[in-house]
């Protein structure tokens, strides 16, 4: 079958506060996110694995408080020049463990300054990871038992509920209508992980583009064979 070329176009995800579904997958990082005054030493770690949520919850708490977001390889820099926010936001502490020696020892100096910083305050930072921070490869020592000593809260894989809503959002960011009753049955099939939902849509998307096809129930079981050789 013909392919035809499919230019790359932007994808204009939804991460306003109501665009995010709450389940029982994410209520206890929802609900602690909305309470502050919880947060041991004024910190919390936001844990979760790909595609939970945690960008679309960071982006709320730092627009509600108005937070300085700062890149993580970017969080030294900062402290040098000045940083001196009361709200804080850094996201996926956990690519501290793929860079090299020199840049990994610059973003540990540069966060453990910044929580010094930000609880001399009386302010918030918000830090969030694919993994607890015990499970962080981390260089300085002081660091590593601050880190393990705050709260934190963790975004379990999605529910049936959760499933269905991640299927419509995902769908809806692109712009494009599925049945219901196809929703039903993508739902039924798919691996429950954040992942893996998002390869899928993200997959049946661009083929359905390439191939010139309407997504009809062949097309999904496909797609569902596709995803299933790689997981």
């Amino acid at each position: 079958m013909n392919e035809q070329l499919v230019l790359g176009l932007s994808l204009k995800e939804a991460l306003e506060k109501e665009d995010f579904f709450i389940s029982s997958s994410n209520l206890d990082a929802v609900t602690l996110l909305d309470n502050t005054d919880r947060w041991a030493s004024g910190v919390l770690l936001l844990v979760g694995p790909k595609g939970s949520g945690k960008t679309h919850l960071s982006t709320v708490w730092s627009k509600e408080n108005k937070a300085k977001h700062v890149k993580l390889e970017a969080v030294l820099r900062e402290m040098e020049n000045g940083l001196d926010h009361e709200f804080v936001c850094v996201e996926d502490i956990d690519l501290i463990e793929k860079a090299e020696r020199q840049k990994k020892l610059k973003i540990e100096e540069g966060i453990f300054h910044l929580i010094n910083s930000v609880g001399s305050r009386g302010g918030n930072l918000l830090i969030s990871s694919r993994i607890m921070p015990n499970a962080l490869s981390i260089g300085i020592k002081d660091l590593e038992s601050r880190l393990q000593s705050f709260s934190n809260t963790t975004i379990k894989e999605p529910d049936d509920t959760l499933v269905m809503a991640l299927l419509l959002k995902y769908f809806n960011d692109r712009q494009i209508f599925v049945k219901h009753s196809n929703l039903d049955y993508i739902a039924a099939r798919i691996n429950r992980t954040y992942g893996s939902i998002y390869e899928f849509v993200n997959y049946l998307d661009h083929k359905s583009l390439v191939l010139n096809r309407k997504i009809t129930r062949p097309f999904i079981d496909a797609a569902l064979r596709q995803m299933e050789k790689k997981y």
